[in-house]
């Protein structure tokens, strides 16, 4: 296998974690939305591996900074993170998207600060 083409599917891969990192927010978020008022959480739901999306999603962005080279997709991707993050932030259909909107912004931006700094370095032919 090529370098070229390794280092695409890793992207790929990456990419999925960070889509799935992101629904384990978000379904923590609808989870946590469904709880009543004035009831505690049960222990299993306390420790719900689900709780760690944040985390994936974060770390898997950043290395997706570092394992791509490309740079403009990478700033429109990130550029489009932080957009559905001020979405996410001010919409008034459902709290659950509200509720994982400031990681989402928070993800995206430092994702685009990072790239944006970073010196890729283009093949010599």
């Amino acid at each position: 296998m090529q370098k070229g083409n390794f280092r695409a599917l890793i992207g790929l891969l990456i990419m999925i974690a960070m889509l799935l990192g992101w629904i384990a927010m978000l379904s923590v978020g609808f989870r946590n939305a469904e709880l009543e008022p004035g009831k505690e959480p049960s222990a299993m739901a306390r420790f719900n591996p689900l709780r760690y999306g944040f985390y994936i999603f974060g770390i898997a962005a950043l290395a997706l900074v570092f394992v791509s080279r490309k740079r403009v997709f990478n700033e429109r991707l990130f550029m489009g993170i932080i957009i559905f993050g001020m979405f996410s932030l001010c919409q008034p259909f459902t709290i659950a998207l509200y509720r994982c909107g400031f990681q989402t912004l928070l993800v995206g931006t430092l994702a685009f600060i990072t790239i944006s700094h970073m010196k890729i370095e283009t093949p010599s032919v």
